[in-house]
């Protein structure tokens, strides 16, 4: 059965760590803290690369999770990817641990105009 838990978010930390211009491209590593609100409850820690030129930008990065989703305590590992070909999150197969052990499933963030987040995760556990 496939379930939909909606959380909002806020990020607490954006700390760069590295960044190198070779080129035409800029090549960043950032790690960032995010705290959940709603239906998925808790922290997370992401370690992100990204890689931004004049006309495109992308992104990769792996968010360990340590949260209750519709009330079941665990976590588990996301992994984003996002550039022209749009913005993909998914349970990192195998990653979850406590009541989230055996998720699967994908994710989704929105921005606001006002620079709220929205966060969705479909899954099935």
């Amino acid at each position: 059965m496939t379930n939909i838990a909606t959380a909002s978010f806020t990020v607490d930390g954006w700390d760069p760590q590295a960044t190198e211009k070779p080129e035409s491209t800029e090549f960043s590593r950032v790690l960032l803290t995010k705290t959940f609100t709603g239906a998925v409850e808790g922290t997370s820690a992401v370690e992100m690369l990204t890689a931004v030129n004049e006309t495109s930008s992308a992104y990769v990065a792996f968010e360990r999770l340590a949260v209750s989703v519709d009330g079941r305590k665990g976590g588990f590992v996301l992994h984003h990817s996002a550039g022209e070909n749009g913005h993909h999150l998914i349970v990192l197969p195998g990653s979850g641990h406590g009541e989230l052990a055996g998720i699967t499933g994908a994710a989704e963030i929105v921005q606001d105009d006002e620079g709220n987040h929205t966060f969705t995760l479909t899954y099935e556990l």
